[in-house]
């Protein structure tokens, strides 16, 4: 998992917003070509195009989600697998296979709709 502490500032850039807002935000590949949009420096994912995946695969995301409060407040980060169950339009619903701790906002098994961009990976199809 990755850390990040609140800026003492104001919060007032998308990233921080949205974490205070939503409880958690999904990385985006094209938010990070965004100068300072994110507080860290992250690796070039390869990226996954809607057309390239079915129903049944795994694909990873990045999540970052708010823990704490007052000044203990705080961002943790890390990788979340989902199971594609439906592609729609521009995006796609998957089922989080990844055990989160329970103060998360995320929890597994819940479906989670995901846009292109946020794809950072595809493995191969699931056995059902």
């Amino acid at each position: 998992m990755t850390i990040i502490k609140f800026p003492s500032k104001q919060f007032n850039t998308p990233f921080f917003k949205d974490v205070l807002d939503e409880g958690y935000h999904v990385y985006s590949l094209e938010e990070a070509k965004l100068k300072d949009y994110y507080p860290n420096k992250f690796p070039d994912y390869p990226g996954v195009l809607l057309k390239d995946l079915n129903v049944g695969d795994v694909i990873t995301i990045r999540v970052f989600v708010k823990i704490g409060t007052g000044k203990n407040v705080r961002i943790d980060g890390g990788y979340v697998d989902l199971e594609v169950e439906h592609i729609e339009d521009e995006s796609v619903f998957g089922v989080i296979m990844t055990a989160l701790p329970d103060k998360f906002p995320l929890k597994k098994a819940e479906s989670l709709e995901i846009f292109q961009e946020e794809i950072l990976y595809k493995s191969n199809l699931t056995e059902h």
